[in-house]
């Protein structure tokens, strides 16, 4: 495999496992901010928090990580077809013509 590949694959895989931890960490102070509100009385807004707030925090925390996850898919794919294009070249053989 080419060594660009290489790295951003590791990119790829790292930014999904940032990604997966701050999904987590939000989605369990949603959970924790259920448990002391009930359902019925909180905004969608309560989900994203006050702006400097712990819940704010992660919630920008985790869009970030949405973002860099999905550029890092998107320079991947730009690398295979990138490289995808340079192996489909025709190679030309110049043979020596005998008379």
């Amino acid at each position: 495999m080419h060594a660009d590949l290489v790295t951003r694959r590791r990119v790829l895989l790292l930014t999904y496992q940032r990604y997966m931890a701050a999904d987590r960490a939000w989605k369990l102070a949603i959970r924790e901010t259920q448990s002391w509100f009930p359902p019925a009385r909180q905004s969608p807004a309560s989900k994203m928090g006050n702006p400097g707030s712990p819940m704010r925090r992660l919630y920008d925390r985790r869009e970030r990580a949405i973002q860099q996850l999905q550029t890092a898919r998107l320079k991947l794919e730009v690398a295979k077809e990138r490289l995808a294009k340079r192996h489909r070249q025709p190679v030309l053989l110049i043979t020596q013509m005998r008379r």
